[in-house]
């Protein structure tokens, strides 16, 4: 039996400790300040990967951690996995954007500078993100999809390229719409109420875990909500009281406190692994 079906890696860390790769959605944190300040507890532990120089990189729960730093909270739970492990995946979403006409998406992208709008076609969608040979792709109601191609094809869409252009896509909507992650590209997969109301989809291409991995060291930050990781064996409902934190406890104290807490679960067989997927119904 592998080990995380016995217990997955679970820590109480120094929030500072925590390295974002990706800026949190604002509007989303502050829900979450306002439930855990109301509630004190944590239901889910984010997620993180130990880059071994004394921090951890935040796969996932930009928005928790925002929270805890935000209600002063000087540790946090998290669950620790490997970065390097193959099961750990990077993938990406898109943003589905509601009632985003108004913003005239098409006009300021194509004022970018450095790069230059083209119309695609569905059918090239798939080859230009897994390829990278845009920057991003904005779709209009069906009705027309346009490519943000590099001006200058001369010069590798590295990185740090790719992120300074999705920074200035992102922050053209961000805020100003309804934003909502999805996974799908493809219309005929859609949900079929989206069709029904106007709308616009982002596109991304997704980074390797090489290049976030550089980025985050070097403290490059990714556009709120363009990365997601596919972890298994994720710990979910873990709820956490978090009075011990705001206590006047010692370090040690509360690390005993979340220790035992974790045993407890384990020693009462309330830690179970599940091999089959899941759906998560109102997260």
């Amino acid at each position: 039996m592998a080990s995380q079906e016995l217990r997955p890696l679970l820590k109480l860390v120094p929030t500072d400790r925590i390295r974002f790769h990706e800026f949190p959605e604002r509007k989303r944190t502050l829900k979450l300040v306002e439930r855990i300040r109301q509630e004190a507890f944590l239901r889910n532990p984010p997620i993180v990967a130990d880059m071994k120089d004394g921090y951890f990189l935040l796969l996932d729960g930009a928005n928790r951690v925002s929270a805890f730093k935000e209600l002063n909270y000087t540790h946090m739970p998290v669950q620790v996995v490997d970065y390097g492990d193959a099961s750990v995946q990077l993938k990406g979403w898109h943003h589905l954007l509601i009632s985003g006409r108004t913003l005239n998406l098409r006009e300021i992208y194509g004022a970018l500078p450095g790069v230059v709008l083209k119309p695609v076609t569905p059918s090239d969608l798939s080859r230009l993100l897994e390829l990278r040979q845009v920057f991003s792709v904005l779709v209009e109601d069906e009705q027309g999809y346009w490519g943000l191609f590099p001006k200058d094809t001369t010069q590798e869409v590295d990185a740090h390229r790719l992120i300074h252009v999705q920074e200035q896509v992102v922050a053209a909507y961000e805020g100003q719409s309804r934003l909502e992650r999805i996974k799908l590209a493809d219309y005929s997969q859609l949900p079929d109420a989206i069709p029904s109301v106007e709308h616009q989809l982002c596109l991304f291409p997704v980074l390797h875990k090489e290049e976030m991995l550089r980025l985050a060291a070097e403290g490059v930050m990714i556009p709120t909500g363009l990365t997601r990781h596919l972890i298994p064996g994720r710990a979910l409902g873990i709820n956490l009281d978090l009075a011990f934190l705001n206590g006047a406890l010692k370090e040690e104290d509360k690390q005993r406190h979340f220790q035992d807490f974790i045993d407890k679960l384990a020693m009462e067989g309330h830690i179970r692994f599940y091999e089959e997927s899941v759906y998560i119904m109102n997260e």
